[in-house]
């Protein structure tokens, strides 16, 4: 029988899947599933703990799999079919930031402008403010986001 905590961080998880694109994200949900499958006992643990145990224990399977099989370069004919990253903790930190709860949405959406590859500069033209204002908000909100990366992943 599926315990209440494990039933929930199902849940959450196929929600989760609904809500992304990304085929390393939705690979990393299935792997997860299967664990919270394989144990679908114990209340002792919150769904929302299950939920990042489970995530963090697909993370390492995956580079695991990074680690044994080789990474093949696209010929040019086949450059527009996709194309494949090798920084596997880019995607992880971006993943971590679109879902922290802690993560208040306008440092959110400040956060990922910058992952994006948006400096202070077009930051502080697109929001007709200064470049020493947004600088500013860039270091509060990455202070921020340390402070949330040590309580929440590292704690883990």
């Amino acid at each position: 029988m599926i315990s209440h905590p494990v039933e929930g961080a199902i849940f959450a998880l196929q929600q989760r899947a609904l809500d992304t694109c990304d085929n390393y994200e939705l690979d990393r949900i299935d792997r997860a599933l299967d664990e919270l499958l394989r144990n679908p006992s114990g209340e002792s643990t919150p769904a929302e703990h299950r939920v990042r145990s489970a995530m963090g224990h697909a993370y390492e399977v995956l580079e695991r799999r990074k680690a044994i099989v080789p990474v093949v370069s696209l010929h040019a004919e086949n450059a527009d079919r996709g194309a494949t990253v090798h920084d596997y903790s880019v995607i992880e930190i971006s993943e971590w930031l679109r879902v922290e709860p802690g993560i208040p949405p306008r440092d959110r959406k400040l956060l990922q402008a910058l992952a994006g590859g948006h400096g202070a500069e077009s930051l502080a033209t697109a929001e007709e403010v200064s470049v020493k204002r947004v600088r500013e908000r860039i270091s509060r909100a990455r202070k921020m986001a340390r402070q949330q990366w040590k309580a929440s992943v590292l704690a883990a």
